[in-house]
């Protein structure tokens, strides 16, 4: 048995598969998956080959802070650990069923912390607008068949919940090291000069665009671990993103929460021992 299952670790894939109708900007060039190979060969082994070709922001992927910000982190800069931490989900569902270019506000985030708690140090915070449903028809999820990009309709993230979010500090002094949302952009549909990935990126706080599966997610207590492309000088790069979900367990939950700085540090260990006394006890 897996030491995953021993715990009871549940695994969210949040990104959604490449190929030939992969969700893309509209100005951006499209993915291309090019069957090289697909049989069986003369010498009677099995073989598969693929040559593909895509944009940096296609289909789920990160914005590196060097996308909207100069001399900020390139793709291939940002620290491993920055890339690993405690994820939030705030849900703004309700504001985008009533208004596609609804965003993300202050109040939002300010009533998240009265039910919740702070925002962990190091969080991850997902917005999850619904649109995720959406992917995969480009008149629904964009708001536009549009080549140019003009008349996009699709919810986003204000500039004041941005500045808010770039403001905030732990204990630890980190913050918030990567925002991410089910739609095609941080900023909403309507905007043309991109102030919230400016604010973010000026802080080195990351992006994750196109995110899948955000419903199956708690409010709080699961950890995020980020695989984008290591492009050098990226300004982003396809993105593999996950979630794990501990039981509902106070000691887990506290670890993969960063809500408490000893627990945080203490629970691996406990983790540890409790698998040894169960594997010598058997």
């Amino acid at each position: 048995m897996l030491f995953s299952e021993c715990l009871g670790v549940t695994y969210v894939d949040l990104s959604h598969s490449l190929h030939n109708d992969t969700m893309h900007w509209p100005t951006a060039m499209p993915v291309t998956v090019q069957v090289v190979a697909k049989g069986e060969t003369t010498k009677g082994y099995w073989y598969e080959s693929n040559n593909i070709c895509l944009a940096e922001h296609a289909g789920t992927h990160l914005d590196a802070p060097a996308h909207f910000f100069k001399e900020r982190w390139h793709a291939d800069d940002i620290p491993l650990s920055r890339l690993m931490g405690p994820g939030v989900v705030l849900d703004i569902q309700e504001k985008a069923k009533k208004n596609p270019l609804a965003e993300l506000a202050v109040d939002d985030i300010t009533s998240w912390t009265e039910a919740n708690g702070p925002l962990p140090d190091g969080a991850v915070v997902f917005v999850l607008t619904g649109w995720g449903s959406r992917y995969g028809d480009k008149l629904a999820y964009f708001g536009s068949n549009n080549s140019d990009g003009s008349n996009l309709k699709f919810p986003g993230i204000s500039l004041d919940a941005a500045k808010y979010l770039t403001a905030l500090k732990g204990d630890s002094g980190l913050g918030v090291v990567g925002v991410g949302l089910d739609t095609p952009s941080l900023d909403n549909g309507a905007s043309t000069t991109f102030p919230t990935h400016v604010e973010l990126f000026e802080h080195n706080i990351y992006g994750l665009e196109n995110v899948a599966n955000l419903e199956r997610l708690p409010a709080k207590g699961f950890h995020v671990t980020v695989m984008p492309m290591k492009i050098r000088e990226g300004s982003g790069g396809p993105a593999r993103i996950f979630a794990s979900i501990p039981d509902a367990d106070d000691v887990v939950s506290a670890h993969f929460s960063g809500r408490s700085g000893a627990v945080k540090y203490l629970a691996p260990i406990l983790l540890v021992l409790i698998a040894v006394v169960l594997i010598i006890t058997v």
